[in-house]
């Protein structure tokens, strides 16, 4: 690595770039380069005194992405309620929908109707979806009487 003091204190012409170090690197310990990149930039996010110990690597890349840094150290220190009881904790789906990101596992009905939307983008498969929902008199019966105009759901 560079010494301290600018691009080039030492005057020599063998110095690396922050990506060649990095790639070498990689290649030394048999990781993608891709993946320590990433590592560099978690850590980057996230001071020693910063980090938990309880809370995963991939939590703490999530949350990573909240470009307010007060807010992004107070969120990792305030995990959500547990669904299932017992103390606070992060998930995955947790940390993603502090974010604004696409959980894994839906829960309510937006993220179930995004999921939706996103499973059935090829008209072929709307078509087919559709279909078969209609086929439910339930769903045939509400979707005819269209109460929900303002449901606020995205579509």
């Amino acid at each position: 690595m560079r010494s301290y003091g600018g691009a080039n204190p030492s005057g020599k012409d063998d110095l690396f770039t922050v990506s060649e170090a990095i790639r070498m690197f990689a290649e030394g310990v048999g990781l993608a380069y891709t993946t320590v990149r990433s590592y560099r930039w978690v850590s980057s996010r996230w001071p020693k005194e910063r980090r938990r110990a309880d809370v995963s690597h991939t939590i703490h890349k999530v949350l990573a992405s909240i470009p307010d840094e007060q807010e992004r150290f107070e969120a990792v220190n305030n995990p959500p309620s547990n669904a299932r009881g017992g103390p606070a904790r992060w998930t995955h789906d947790s940390a993603k929908r502090v974010v604004g990101w696409k959980v894994d596992s839906s829960e309510s009905v937006q993220e179930k109707v995004e999921a939706i939307h996103d499973l059935a983008a090829d008209d072929a498969v709307a078509a087919v979806v559709t279909t078969d929902f209609l086929r439910r008199p339930a769903v045939a019966s509400k979707a005819m009487a269209d109460d929900y105009p303002d449901h606020g759901l995205v579509a």
